[in-house]
């Protein structure tokens, strides 16, 4: 009797916690949180082309961002925690390399750009966590898949109907669609993100119409923006979904494989570092990426000047001597790394690549552990683990990392606080 005694009064107790007015407060706040969320993708997500928005006014995307993230931060103290992170080895390290980042800007030109940068960083880092502890995980997919498939949805539009827009009629990618970007790649890889949370909705219980709808047009996206890279991420990342959900043993190996990218990645930059060649070369064959690699060898040639903490945050294709010189010698000049990897390495230097590796070490023997003592939802583990192996995928010919305001990016971020939480001392037994 005392038992069911104890088991009414906690349902009326809970029954008086639903009808509190605190309780409507937390609802409308987890409100505008998913909100945000969609309106921050639909801002961040790529350059707009510039027939849509002046290239001049380019930085109200990033403003839009930053305040969508101000409002998720601010909504997110009237909603009670849900996932609790704890100060284990993971998070400080985690927390030490973007901590390292953004005070490297004091060791740059401190240029306006570079400090809003950093400041953006420490901004949206916070957010990351806020958003991981605040709401559920399918809650930030569904809010995140919306405002891609506006994107891509616009995008498809403005290809079919407004073609001097939507189509690139230049000689190199004559009649690939770019969408409402100025990039067939953006649009390309935005295509593959959704088509990835797509594959995840539909495996968590979302209707067979909704899916292929979403599906099939993402596809169709990746497919007409020539896009070969997305379309091998994506597929990628789906195979790596539902071999996940229907292998723990997959679930465990794809769980290394973004140290496995790192460990690749150092490689790659001391095949550069060591021959001085521009390409890779495997034989007769000379392999560029096209020209990406021209970048790479570029900036690797400059490690030494600056091999312990870097050049900092946005300070080296801002040196004018550095720029200029690569404009020089190759006719264009892109402002940017084209690899993740290499934006790490020549913007924290040695210190921060050891600190991003120890990391990424430390997620995958977490994500291991957790799989092991079962403390995290297996659709949420395959999720988490599938979209990191995307990103690090990506990052080997796009810079994601370090990038302030792309909400993929900090998404990111958000997946690698999401494991550093609290787990049983000894493994439960099957």
């Amino acid at each position: 009797m005392a038992s069911l005694h104890t088991v009414a009064d906690s349902e009326a107790y809970d029954s008086a916690i639903r009808k509190a007015p605190g309780v409507g407060v937390e609802t409308l706040a987890r409100t505008v949180i998913r909100g945000s969320i969609t309106v921050n993708v639909v801002a961040s997500m790529g350059v707009f082309n510039p027939a849509l928005l002046p290239a001049e006014l380019s930085y109200v995307q990033q403003a839009v961002a930053l305040l969508m993230w101000g409002i998720l931060i601010y909504a997110s103290a009237f909603v009670s925690p849900r996932v609790r992170v704890q100060p284990n080895p993971d998070l400080i390290v985690l927390v030490a390399f973007y901590a390292l980042a953004a005070v490297s800007v004091l060791w740059t030109s401190l240029a306006a750009a570079a400090i809003m940068k950093s400041a953006a960083l420490v901004v949206t880092t916070f957010g990351a966590y806020c958003l991981i502890t605040r709401i559920d995980i399918d809650e930030i997919v569904g809010s995140t898949a919306l405002g891609l498939f506006i994107l891509v949805a616009a995008s498809t539009l403005c290809a079919v109907f407004v073609p001097e827009i939507g189509v690139d009629q230049s000689w190199m990618h004559d009649g690939q669609w770019q969408g409402i970007y100025e990039s067939k790649q953006t649009l390309g890889f935005i295509s593959a993100y959704l088509m990835f949370f797509a594959c995840y909705q539909k495996m968590t219980g979302q209707r067979w119409t909704v899916f292929l709808l979403t599906f099939l047009l993402a596809s169709t996206c990746v497919i007409a923006s020539g896009s070969r890279g997305a379309g091998a991420v994506a597929i990628a990342a789906g195979g790596l979904l539902v071999t996940s959900m229907w292998s723990i043993r997959c679930m465990r190996v794809y769980a290394v494989l973004p140290f496995i990218m790192c460990l690749l990645a150092a490689l790659l930059f001391l095949y550069f570092y060591v021959t001085g060649y521009d390409s890779i070369h495997l034989g007769e064959t000379t392999i560029d990426l096209t020209e990406r690699t021209f970048i790479w060898q570029y900036a690797i040639n400059h490690f030494n000047d600056a091999p312990l903490l870097g050049f900092g945050i946005n300070g080296f294709w801002t040196r004018p001597a550095i720029y200029d010189y690569f404009n020089q010698n190759h006719g264009w000049v892109l402002d940017n790394y084209h690899s993740g990897y290499i934006a790490v390495a020549i913007e924290t230097g040695f210190l921060g690549y050891v600190l991003f590796v120890a990391s990424v070490y430390l997620f995958s023997d977490k994500v291991l552990y957790l799989i092991a003592t079962r403390s995290i939802d297996r659709c949420h583990c395959a999720l988490i683990i599938g979209f990191v192996v995307l990103s690090f995928q990506t990052n080997f010919t796009e810079t994601m990392f370090l990038r302030s305001t792309l909400f993929t990016s900090v998404l990111l971020v958000a997946f690698f606080f999401a494991v550093c939480r609290p787990v049983p001392q000894q493994p439960l037994q099957p």
